[in-house]
């Protein structure tokens, strides 16, 4: 079965609500999302760019957008006890098992337990529990989470979603083509039923044009 790469991070609400919407994806199109966590913050410093929670006339108006969002899907959104908040130790627990089949279903239940239930992720012991409901074995989990070679793999995977010219999170890419965001998730259904034409050529024209004026 053809694999949609799934770039996302818990510390997002968007990369929640498309989680939220995964399984009927798959089952909608006939394939199957390969989950892949990268570090948010990396892709914005790497991109110079700042998330939406960095400013707060945009922090103010992302939280209305995604419990919009969440209402429209009839999903729970409550949002986690801080926000931005450390993912790091949840992101590393989805890398352990990144290759499972059940993958996917572990992405879901740990953003759930953050967005849809309030529940902390920068607590092990709740990692733990999710882990351990979701059929993981957490053993020792803390102590696996912090090793340095589980560390390095995690900022690998992050290192090569940038060199693949990913900035933000959720994105999908599928044939070689990229989706940015929760809300292009139509358009990606629509790319694989052969209805969208591919990227390449389309902006050229546009991108060719000199640009008129910068920001100071």
């Amino acid at each position: 079965m053809t694999a949609i790469a799934f770039y996302l991070d818990f510390v997002s609400p968007y990369s929640y609500l498309a989680l939220t919407q995964a399984r009927r994806f798959e089952a909608d199109s006939g394939l199957r999302f390969d989950v892949r966590p990268v570090v948010y913050a990396k892709l914005l410093d790497a991109a110079g760019l700042v998330g939406p929670a960095e400013r707060e006339a945009k922090r103010r108006y992302t939280f209305v957008d995604v419990l919009r969002v969440a209402h429209r899907l009839g999903v729970p959104l409550v949002g986690p006890p801080a926000h931005p908040f450390r993912s790091l130790e949840a992101l590393r627990a989805l890398m352990l098992w990144r290759h499972d089949d059940r993958a996917l279903d572990l992405a879901i239940a740990l953003s759930t337990a953050a967005w849809g239930e309030g529940r902390d992720l920068t607590d092990v012991a709740v990692i733990a529990d999710v882990v351990t409901a979701t059929g993981f074995d957490a053993t020792k989990l803390a102590t696996r989470l912090s090793a340095e070679p589980l560390k390095q793999t995690l900022a690998d995977a992050t290192a090569a979603a940038i060199a693949a010219g990913v900035f933000g999170v959720p994105t999908f890419v599928a044939g070689g083509e990229m989706f940015w965001g929760q809300d292009r998730m139509a358009l990606l259904a629509e790319f694989l039923a052969g209805r969208l034409p591919p990227a390449a050529g389309i902006a050229e024209p546009l991108l060719a044009r000199p640009r008129g004026a910068d920001r100071r």
